[in-house]
This record gives C-alpha cells, structure tokens and sequence, in this order.
C-alpha cells in the first residue's frame, strides 16, 4: 500500500467516524482538506458507488444529449465515466470548492457550482433545466439529507429521473434502516404526487460494502 493510500485510508476512517456522528460541518471540512488524498486514491481504494450509479444512469437515461446535474460531483469520477459513455451536457454540483478545482481540470463539465446541498433552493440553478440527476454515495448522515429530495425535484423536468445511491454500511450496519427510510420517504413523496420510486438496484459502495441505488422519476 502507498504512502498516500494508507494516509487516505486513515482519513476515511476519520470521515465515517464524523458521518456517523451527523456533524456535516465536519465532513465538509474533511473534503475541503483531503481533496487531493480523495482524487489520488480513489480508484486504488476500491470505491464503486460511482461507477455502480452511472451504470443504472445507463440503463435509464439512452438519450447522450440529456442534461444532466452530478449531485456530489466532487473531483468529477462519475462526469468523467458519464463523458466516456457519450454524454455531452453534464454540470456539476458540490460543496467543496478544492474538489471542484480538481474536477475543471477534467474538462467534464458545462457548469461547476459550489454550494451544499440541503433542503434549501440552490439560487445557481434553473427551475426543471434537467432531464436527469446523479448522486453517487451523497445521501447519508453527516452528508446530503433526504430532506433535500423535494428541493432537488423542483430542478428536474417532468419525467426526469434522480439516481442516487446509498451506502448500506455506515457504522452500525443500519443499510436496512436506510432502505425502509427511502422505501417510506417514496411512498410519501409519490401520495404528494412529487415522484416515484421505479427502481432499487443491489449493488456495492466498495469492496465488501453494499448500497442500493436508487431511480426515483418526477411526476
């Protein structure tokens, strides 16, 4: 193991002890500082939720032209696996500014925005101006609540789709807790006619570490 994948390791340790705690000012902090150690050491780490994600964009999104939003996009993985596949319009989002810097020299995105997602607006973004949302291993505590669901729905066109998944290992191996929680949150979200859940997808976040990704469609 390399120096700098050790390092990493040991900082994703520390990452997931903040993300069980819920402390999102933490974690937003820890991505600011470790955005180099994350954009080196990603693939060596094993991670797969990015990839696991694109593949269920693959399967739903056939149009290469779709505009498409990367929640979470952070140092661009999932862009650049989108761009690889032929897609052309893809802009980024994310709350780490260090991360994004290191996206925009991928030359991925049409748009890189900074701002944390929570249940609030996000003023840089355009009223339904995408036909589809990804947001690999973004929804969890001390990250991105579920909360912000309905908020990210109003930026979606009608039909379009939000792709996320979810890790099922966080600390107290509470993956069936997330699952019922998602599970609830669609039947809710589609009895207020906001969207649907159309797909859940068994799948891995890392090695030997499960996550389900999720399609929801906006109704």
């Amino acid at each position: 193991m390399s120096i700098d994948l050790e390092k990493f390791m040991e900082e994703r340790g520390r990452l997931v002890d903040m993300m069980s705690r819920g402390s999102a000012e933490e974690v937003r902090q820890w991505y600011d500082e470790c955005a180099h150690l994350y954009n080196v050491n990603y693939d060596p780490a094993g991670f797969a939720f990015h990839t696991s994600t694109v593949e269920v964009a693959l399967e739903h999104v056939k149009d290469k032209n779709a505009v498409i939003l990367d929640v979470g996009a952070g140092t661009g993985n999932a862009g650049e696996l989108l761009k690889n596949q032929g897609y052309t319009t893809i802009d980024a989002l994310d709350g780490s500014q260090p991360m994004l810097d290191f996206a925009s020299k991928k030359n991925i995105y049409r748009e890189l925005i900074c701002c944390f997602v929570t249940a609030e607006p996000i003023p840089q973004l355009e009223e339904e101006s995408y036909d589809a949302m990804i947001a690999s291993g973004v929804f969890a505590s001390g990250g991105v609540s579920f909360d912000a669901v309905p908020m990210l729905m109003n930026y979606l066109k009608k039909g379009g789709l939000l792709i996320f998944s979810s890790s099922e290992v966080v600390k107290d191996a509470s993956s069936k807790l997330v699952n019922k929680v998602v599970n609830r949150l669609s039947e809710e979200w589609q009895e207020s006619n906001l969207c649907s859940l159309v797909a859940a997808k068994e799948t891995l976040h890392a090695k030997k570490e499960p996550a389900i990704v999720y399609t929801l469609k906006k109704l």
